[in-house]
């Protein structure tokens, strides 16, 4: 078959149609016709990437983290992975945390030191040099942050947009979904709100056609007989499993247990598709407490 038989016609301004050939190529992960980069932005974990396929765009993702478990730490081992290790652009709001203490969080991360004696200068002739191509690393990377807090989702929705004026954008990152406002229904319970706030977010993820990651922190709750919370996917909220197109739940063996647990893991993060998939995979990663970072775990 002549691959060039996908394309359709010049069109019309105005119009809005999507060629049949992007279609195939978004659905089968492929490169028919054109030199397009296969699958969606990676990022930065193998097996994770193995089982998404990466970030798609027009996408919605969801990390669910228990209380605890390391939400900031893996949001900034996904930032460094792509932005300052793979060069990709990527958008984080952040309600819960300033932009400054993200970046001081990125750097300790990253160089392994923590900020007092990286402030104070006190390195190492063996140090600097290693120590500064790092940081240097970490200052050129296209990292944006917004730090408005208690952001209403309006806001939020117009923000991304207004990110068409930075260079493209390959990923936005909301942290998270719980600190979301809107405009109160009467009657209106929290989880249909939040379904509200995910769905908003999903059409401007459509129309900019940009994957949206978000994370969240309704896994579980500590109280005072325990912890309780989601130990698969299918216990996750309602709006959750809705409004994501892939779910995934965090779960730390070196903090709670993991049923079926190896002990070998510190780290699971159990993950599902909303099309295609009936049961959800495990990826393995590492978390090295010390600097506070995620990664591989081979």
């Amino acid at each position: 078959m002549d691959l060039n038989t996908l394309e359709i016609t010049e069109q019309p301004e105005g119009l809005r149609f999507t060629r049949i050939r992007d279609l195939v190529n978004r659905t089968l992960n492929q490169n028919f016709g054109e030199n397009l980069t296969p699958g969606g932005v990676p990022s930065g974990f193998n097996e994770l990437d193995k089982a998404t396929g990466g970030f798609h765009k027009g996408q919605i993702y969801t990390i669910a983290v228990r209380p605890g478990m390391g939400k900031t730490a893996f949001l900034l081992s996904l930032a460094n992975n792509m932005a300052v290790k793979e060069n990709y652009s990527v958008a984080i709001f952040s309600s819960e945390r300033s932009n400054i203490k993200m970046t001081n969080r990125l750097i300790e991360s990253e160089t392994g030191m923590s900020l007092s004696k990286l402030q104070s200068g006190e390195l190492k002739e063996s140090e600097k040099d290693h120590v500064l191509s790092l940081l240097s690393n970490i200052a050129k990377a296209k990292i944006y942050i917004d730090d408005t807090p208690a952001m209403r989702v309006e806001d939020l929705c117009s923000n991304i947009r207004g990110l068409g004026q930075l260079p493209a954008v390959d990923l936005v990152i909301v942290d998270y979904l719980e600190l979301l406002t809107t405009n109160v229904v009467e009657g209106e319970e929290r989880p249909a709100q939040l379904a509200r706030i995910m769905q908003k977010v999903s059409e401007v993820a459509r129309e900019l056609d940009i994957p949206v990651l978000f994370f969240s922190q309704s896994a579980g709750t500590q109280n005072g007989k325990g912890y309780t919370g989601a130990s698969s996917t299918d216990k996750l909220p309602d709006f959750l499993k809705d409004h994501s197109d892939v779910l995934m739940l965090l779960n730390r063996n070196d903090a709670f247990p993991i049923k079926k647990a190896s002990g070998r893991h510190a780290v699971e993060l159990l993950v599902r598709k909303k099309e295609g998939q009936d049961k959800d995979l495990v990826v393995p990663l590492r978390f090295i407490e010390s600097i506070a970072k995620f990664t591989d775990f081979s």
